[in-house]
């Protein structure tokens, strides 16, 4: 078994510990707990015939003001940047926000996600898509399940090869 540490980061209740709960244990609460400094949780997974236990650290929310420690970033093998796209506040400057995150990781690429899609109709969610200038790499709702496995596989796929 190999394991691999991907971390999670954003704003501050974009859904970053949902969409962590949602994949390691398959469940959804509405009760909303501020992450303080960073949890870690695990899930061990099959992909490519290899079975790789992901250490998967749910860096607490920045406002933009605050920096996420740069220990924290030592040993990843890749990044997940959340956004919420229900809220423009933590889409905005959005290319700012993940270079600055590019910097402070010593990471070449990390991966976008939007997340809380239930929360919009599908022309609000096409005009949010058109405003962000960046590729965003899916699209997930951790209350429904929309693409959240997808997401960790891709983590865990882009781990793999570091």
């Amino acid at each position: 078994m190999i394991a691999k540490k991907v971390l999670l980061v954003g704003g501050f209740g974009v859904g970053k510990t949902s969409l962590i709960k949602r994949f390691v244990t398959n469940v959804f609460s509405t009760d909303y707990i501020s992450t303080i400094g960073v949890r870690v949780s695990t899930k061990t997974i099959l992909l490519e015939k290899t079975e790789i236990k992901l250490l998967i650290w749910d860096i607490e929310g920045t406002n933009g003001t605050n920096k996420i420690p740069k220990a924290y970033f030592l040993g990843a093998s890749a990044i997940l940047y959340v956004f919420d796209v229900s809220r423009e506040s933590t889409y905005k400057n959005i290319e700012e926000k993940i270079a600055a995150v590019l910097q402070l990781s010593g990471q070449k690429k990390l991966t976008v996600v939007g997340n809380k899609k239930d929360l919009l109709t599908t022309a609000e969610l096409q005009l949010v898509k058109d405003t962000i200038p960046i590729p965003v790499d899916f699209i997930t709702s951790a209350k429904e399940d929309g693409n959240v496995n997808e997401v960790f596989n891709l983590l865990a796929s882009i781990a793999l090869k570091q």
